[in-house]
């Protein structure tokens, strides 16, 4: 990804990051603890401690990962008690999954893990199918199990209703500590980490392998690591051969398997497959001749490996891992797989190394042996795995994340101190170092039901608990000390030697139980709300979430549960106050006594309570002399979110270890005198490096190796040399003549090249030529492209770069045919095609023709605030600036004053008129009146024919000395006007003028003002101007003036970058999500990815997107054999689209241009919407019908979807913001109260945040916020303040934010609506009007949206065809039509705006488009001022 980034560690076991966008090292923060080793993916790292135990830090993505719990509750009806729990002996169990399969009883529903906490206590989910329930949530049926509805019938047998609850992952962006394998951690500890998987065939990509060697040789596997649980679930031992105990290991993202034995030996994991991750058995590869291999590194399609001289290696003979169906039995390690997985021979590589590692794209990293540096693998491609050459690394290293060292109170821990197991553990470690009890936030987690018949129980123990654990922690009072004295050092190791003899008697510290049938902490509402937890405010915080739920019915705040384990998110402030160790050990005893007397009567809460008060006990033996104080305060809604700054350990594990923070209390030992007998730079070496989660291109490299602050480029002396002598020639040469002017008043230059022209119907051979009139300055004055070609006779055809609108590149993969479409206003939806045979050149073409139209309209900069934005199916950005700047309108009064052709001037002339007749254009005849002449005339028409409507008819008649003036309509005539003649008689020489005025055409002889005559008929039809009669025609002048334009005549800009969707608001804020969910921000530069010649590399990045093609395989039941491909006559194609009607193969699914690569192999998707079976199909009674993923007896067709991802490699002006996935985002069109810019998004999880701090200067912002929601969104509309900000949900419903205001923009609670009895897919909102759109692609306006009511009352439809759409702040409608009709045929994609809005008929009347075809999106917020 264009923010990928690169780690590494160094000789001080600290960890650094390298982004592609960045052009120097920063460090991760450093909690006390050295890495020896990392292994990366997109959104995570994992690493080798000094300790020799695993760490996880979870970076990919500033958005919470939240999971929903859901459980059923069924109920069956009974003739004497109605509803009740008393089930059949069939029936599913009382709490059960939707299936009704597994029992999922309330209080047996726990956290895998203490690295997540509960959001909120079990609540019933209020809707079904789109559609609000009842307040106690019910369903019926007939039976178990039948489809359900919402309203009670007299046959409903039976019921069930939905509980639902949230829970959290609270440890982004920070080092977490992995349970060890053994309850003592140092019994088997690990020597090699590594993390692959992602793209496993059939697989799902957020599935990820981790794998470990101990220091046994054993080989272990991290089962259950993906997006929803990061630190995985458990450890699982995968035996090897008996002979052969490894050292290090390799994990591909395929897949594929390689380890290296003590003996220098490899051996293959094969048979890895979707269903079986760990592999079926071992194959042993021979090392290279004479050599031992010491560190291996695998890829897609490469293996390469080290040898103990340091000595590089490359694996020959490997393919891709290929997905083989559960369906085709073929599963295992067969020959062929052994093959494809051991590859042939090993190849010597130049270069020595220590180590080196594979990234994706097969690009390859490593350590030098001799200077230590990072270095990568240049020119490596598909075709060429091996690459060119070793390039080094030399870059900078930047701001470091750590804090700041007065934060750091206590020396930092020894690596024993990571898996202390007794109740003392020694607080030397920083303040965040936890335990897996969670010692320093008091987690407390219920997993008992809401149901009525246990609230009672429940809040008697909450009230109990509560009060306990608030006096205790009240009066607890720990010392920090800022110096530590060798005492204490001295006490800490006696301390862990205590502990170390409790763990050897065995003897456990005591925890809070969490097993089934057992309570936790019940925090009580009014006590817990008040606890706000605070972390230093020198820790920054990317990202706002305090999941504090609006004070509404639906929603509730996981502050105020009185079930559950709600961790505060808040953190705990250090106060540094001399308070001895004994009064605060006094204290907490004399609260520990009360609390026994206060819970004699209660055994289960005393236990309880007991637990906790002897955890902080524990804490304060050995925290010498930190004082401990719980910041009391409100909890905000919306307020900051504070990301995860504790490390943490998973619940579920044998063992207990300890945790750190993410950010450092510790202060640093005090150090002797600092001599530099290095320096900096000979200190640092690197000792590992990962690039595993960065992706880069051999063509497309990060400008990593060009860094002004690269050492290598900076102070080469010949670099140096070459400097000084180009100073001094511009000194001598160039400064002592810039007072002079150029002898060169102007230029122009020709760009001639061999093309395709379609005319006729066919392609026909064409030259073509690009002829720039440019300026001193090199401006381009004029362009024309000229295109000769001969179809029965030589024709030229000229077109002026003024009347070209937008210029697109399209390439046809099937039939090798690259296409640059030139979209003219005459026929603004079907363009004049160039194609060309080689890729290459069309992307030339392009880049001349759109340079010269740019720099022709003087649009070469940054685009106003008042832009439209549109994206192409394609993922090409174009944008059109509203506003007119002043060298645009001095290019459009040049181009629009011209003159039309006449020939000899004979009548008749008929002339086309290609801009229309609008007001501000004018049309000029000038000639010879015949000396016989008896009359003239000249008309405007609206088309070229004698039975065309005439908009004006000028007619002088000398013989009755008067002037007609008249319009015809219909073939009827209109009241006549008469006027006098004025200069014009017989033989006299004129020239007769007509300017379109907004009410009328005024008319002047000889420019003298003649006459003037209302519009009769609409100006917009006028084409053609016709002069007739007795006159010579010597000149036609045609001027289409330059102020605003209509649509079809919208000049459309290209930008480099490939995007799915850009949202652009106020300031000219302007954002854009890729296609793989990627968040990125306008930089204000042009150019990039096709646009070279114009491009700005200040502000152009490189980017990259991934996309899924997609082949449906199509089946029908027999019979006599069962499914099979043979269909009936009228079936869809065994291979096809989605639709059925396009036939569509695997082989046939080409690539859709030289910039994109592929991924990955075909294989079964097994994640298809609907639901599939264990062989990836999907089930339907015929085509095309609902299916299903289960097999019914009618079923008589099926179908499953194979998948294969491909990646684009390009450029653009586009900074990726930060590893945020949002598949919607929404751009507010006004400011806020303190001059920023809202910005709304929705998470790839359903989630609605809001960037804070964004302003025109800073499209980046500063911070996130999370806005509550109940249930999971898909998008968001950020409206102003009459409509404020609207959502959808993922079940179709529409939200309503209410109380957002420019002083409080993310509001304060949400309003439910109802959908319009389709599921909506987005909702839209500006100047007072409301509008939705549903996913049939029907779009509605919502009627009485009134400032005091603005959820209104109900959906009004207005017409189908719509694929998305768009509404400004002044309430202008835009739209993407899937489909347009047109004289020549439908054409899809096109871009329209509403037509005839008003307060009489605000659903409009019509659509009125503009230029070119294949939209996906567009973006109209912000309109020009008037």
């Amino acid at each position: 990804m264009p923010s990928s980034q690169v780690f590494a560690v160094n000789n001080r076991g600290r960890v650094f990051s390298l982004s592609t966008d960045q052009s120097f090292w920063r460090e991760l923060p450093y909690l006390g603890i050295e890495f020896k080793r990392v292994s990366a993916h997109e959104t995570v790292l994992w690493a080798l401690g000094g300790d020799h135990q695993v760490y996880v830090y979870v970076y990919g993505s500033s958005v919470p990962i939240r999971v929903c719990e859901g459980a059923y509750e069924n109920q069956r009806w009974n003739p004497l008690e109605g509803f009740s729990d008393v089930l059949l002996p069939s029936d599913r169990p009382k709490f059960s999954s939707a299936d009704g399969l597994t029992e999922r009883a309330l209080s047996r529903i726990t956290l895998p893990t203490l690295a997540w906490s509960w959001e909120s206590p079990w609540h019933l989910h209020d809707t079904h199918d789109g559609q609000a329930l009842e307040k106690e949530g019910w369903t019926y049926a007939i039976d178990f199990p039948r489809s359900y509805t919402a309203e009670k019938r007299w046959n409903s047998c039976v019921r069930r209703r939905k509980w639902v609850r949230y829970r959290r992952y609270v440890a982004l962006d920070t080092w977490s500590a992995v349970p060890p394998i053994h309850q003592d951690a140092t019994e088997e500890p690990f020597i090699d980490i590594t993390v692959g998987g992602g793209e496993v065939p059939g697989d799902d990509p957020d599935r990820l392998m981790v794998w470990g060697v101990t220091v046994q040789g054993r080989v272990m596997v991290r089962e259950g690591v993906d997006g929803t649980c990061p630190e995985g679930c458990r450890w699982v031992h995968v035996p090897t051969p008996s002979d052969q105990d490894v050292i290090s290991l390799s994990v591909g993202r395929s897949g594929r398997v390689w380890a290296v034995t003590w003996d220098g030996t490899a051996i293959v994991r094969t048979g890895v497959t979707r269903d079986s991750p760990t592999g079926t058995d071992w194959v042993i590869v021979e090392p290279p001749e004479g050599s031992c291999l010491h560190q291996i590194s695998v890829g897609i399609y490469s293996v390469w490996a080290i040898t103990r001289d340091h000595r590089v290696w490359f694996r020959r003979g490997l393919q891709a891992s290929q997905g083989i169906s559960v369906g085709e039995g073929k599963q295992g390690n067969g020959t062929g797989q052994k093959t494809t997985d051991t590859g042939t021979s090993w190849l010597l590589m130049v270069g020595l190394l220590n180590m080196v590692v594979v990234g994706p794209n097969d690009q390859v990293w490593g350590v030098g042996s001799e200077d230590h540096t990072v270095v990568l693998r240049t020119g490596v491609t598909e075709m060429e795995l091996t690459g060119r050459t070793w390039k080094p690394i030399c870059l900078p290293f930047g701001p470091s994340e750590n804090p700041d060292p007065s934060w750091n109170p206590s020396p930092s821990p020894s690596p024993s101190l990571l898996s202390c197991h007794s109740p003392k553990i020694s607080s030397s470690i920083d303040s965040k170092v936890i335990s897996d009890q969670s010692s320093f936030q008091i987690r407390t987690e219920n997993q008992d039901s809401l149901s009525s018949t246990t609230d009672a129980s429940l809040n008697t123990l909450d009230d109990a608990d509560f009060a306990n654990m608030e006096a205790v922690l009240n009066n607890l009072n720990l010392r920090e000390s800022c110096e530590t004295s060798t005492q204490e050092e001295k006490k800490i190791t006696k301390e862990e030697g205590e502990s170390t003899e409790n763990e050897k008697k065995g003897k456990e510290p005591e925890t809070v139980s969490q097993g089934k049938g057992s309570d936790s902490f019940h925090l009580d509402d009014s006590h817990d709300s008040s606890i706000r937890i605070r972390y230093p405010e020198d820790y920054p915080s990317s990202l706002s979430s305090s999941v504090v739920s609006d004070h509404s019915e639906a929603s509730v705040s996981s502050h105020q549960a009185n079930d559950g384990c709600i961790i505060p998110n808040d953190a705990l402030v250090i106060n540094q106050k001399n308070t001895s160790d004994g009064k605060s050990e006094d204290k907490v005893n004399e609260q520990k006594d009360k609390a026994d007397a206060t819970n004699q009567d209660q055994p289960e809460v005393k236990s309880l309570t007991d637990n906790a008060v002897n955890k902080v006990h524990m804490k304060v033996d050995n925290q010498e002399n930190q004082p401990l104080s719980i910041q009391k305060e409100s909890v905000n809604v919306g307020g900051e979110w504070n990301e995860s700054r504790l490390r943490h350990v998973s619940g579920s594990s044998v063992g207990s270890e300890a945790s750190l923070g993410a950010r450092s209390l510790v202060f640093p030992r005090e150090e002797g005198p600092n001599y530099n007998i290095l320096t900096l730079e000979s200190e640092h070496l690197w000792l590992w490096v990962t690039g595993g989660g960065c992706w880069i291109q051999a063509n497309n490299m990060p400008k990593w190796f060009m860094s002004e602050g690269s050492p290598a480029l900076c102070t080469e002396p010949w670099r140096i040399s070459i400097l000084k002598r180009l100073r001094d020639r511009n000194s001598t040469e160039i400064k002592p003549f810039t007072g002079y002017e150029e002898a060169v008043e102007g230029s122009s230059w020709v760009i001639t090249g061999q093309c395709r022209w379609w005319t006729g119907g066919q392609w026909v051979p064409a030259s073509i030529e690009l002829v720039m009139v440019g300026s001193r300055r090199s401006q381009v004055q004029d362009a024309t492209l000229i295109v000769r070609y001969t179809l029965g006779s030589p024709q030229v055809e000229e077109i002026s770069c003024c009347s070209i609108l937008m210029s697109v590149l399209c390439v046809e993969s099937a039939v090798a045919r690259s296409v640059v479409a030139v979209y003219h206003p005459t026929q603004p939806l079907q363009p004049k095609t160039l194609s060309f045979s080689a890729e290459t050149d069309a992307e030339e073409w392009l880049n001349h023709i759109s340079a010269a139209c740019n720099q022709f309209r003087g649009v070469t900069g940054r685009p106003s605030f008042y832009t439209t934005w549109a994206v192409t199916t394609k993922g090409d950005i174009f944008l059109h600036d509203c506003s007119v700047t002043e060298e645009e309108l001095r290019a459009e009064s040049v181009s629009a004053h011209r003159q039309l052709p006449v020939g000899t001037g004979t009548t008749p002339v008929i002339l086309p008129m290609d801009r229309g007749f609008r007001p501000g254009y004018f049309i000029s005849v000038s000639g010879k009146i015949h000396c016989s002449a008896e009359q003239f005339y000249i008309n405007l028409q609206t088309s070229r024919g004698s039975d065309a409507n005439i908009a004006l008819h000028i007619n002088p008649r000398f013989h009755q000395k008067v002037a007609v003036l008249n319009s015809k309509k219909k073939g009827v005539w209109g009241f006549e006007e008469h006027g006098d003649l004025g200069a014009l008689a017989p033989g006299a020489q004129c020239e007769l003028s007509v300017v379109c005025d907004d009410k009328d055409f005024k008319i002047s002889i000889n420019d003298k003002f003649w006459y003037s005559i209302n519009h009769r008929l609409p100006i917009a039809s006028i084409t053609h101007v016709v002069v007739r009669g007795s006159i010579t025609v010597d000149a036609v002048t045609y001027n289409h003036g330059a102020g605003e334009r209509q649509l079809t005549e919208w000049y459309w800009r290209g930008l480099g970058g490939h995007l799915k969707r850009v949202e652009s608001g106020a300031g000219g804020v302007t954002w854009g999500i890729s296609q793989d969910f990627h968040v990125y921000t306008y930089t204000g530069a042009t150019g990039g990815g096709l646009y070279k010649g114009s491009s700005n590399d200040t502000g152009v990045q490189i980017m990259n997107d991934v996309r899924h093609m997609y082949v449906w395989e199509n089946q029908r039941w027999n019979p006599v054999t069962g499914f099979t491909h043979r269909g009936l006559p009228t079936d869809r194609h065994t291979w096809s689209d989605q639709s059925g009607r396009h036939h569509r193969t695997k082989d046939a699914t080409k690539l859709p241009s030289r910039h994109w690569s592929w991924m990955s192999e075909w294989c079964v998707d097994y994640h298809t919407p609907g639901g599939v079976d264990r062989e990836g199909w999907q089930y339907a009674t015929d085509f095309p019908l609902s299916y299903h993923g289960h097999r019914y007896v009618t079923d008589l067709v099926r179908r499953r979807r194979w998948l294969r991802k491909c990646r684009v490699s390009t450029s653009g002006p586009w900074r990726q913001m930060e590893k945020v996935a949002l598949v919607h985002v929404s751009v507010s069109p006004e400011y806020a109260e303190d001059g920023t810019v809202p910005v709304w998004g929705v998470s790839v999880t359903g989630e609605v945040v809001i960037r804070l701090g964004v302003t025109a200067t800073k499209y980046e912002g500063e911070k996130w916020i999370l806005v509550p929601v109940e249930c999971p969104m898909c998008s968001v509309c950020a409206g102003v303040d009459s409509c404020g900000v609207w959502a959808v949900s993922q079940d179709g419903r529409a939200h309503l934010r209410l109380g957002v205001t420019k002083k409080t923009p993310q509001g304060t609670q949400w309003v439910s609506i109802d959908s319009p009895g389709q599921p909506l897919v987005e909702v839209g909102a500006g100047a007072g009007s409301v509008w939705g759109l549903d996913r049939g692609g029907y779009l509605y306006r919502r009627a009485n949206v009134h400032p005091l009511f603005p959820e209104g009352t109900s959906w009004e439809v207005i017409c189908g065809n719509v694929t998305s759409f768009s509404i400004s702040v002044a309430g202008a409608l835009w739209a993407v039509l899937e489909s347009y009709e047109m004289e020549k045929g439908t054409v899809q994609g096109v871009i329209a705006r509403r037509v005839g809005i008003s307060h009489a008929c605000p659903l409009g009347t019509g659509w009125e488009h503009t230029i070119g075809t294949g939209w996906n999106y567009v973006c109209a917020h912000v309109s020009p001022p008037l």
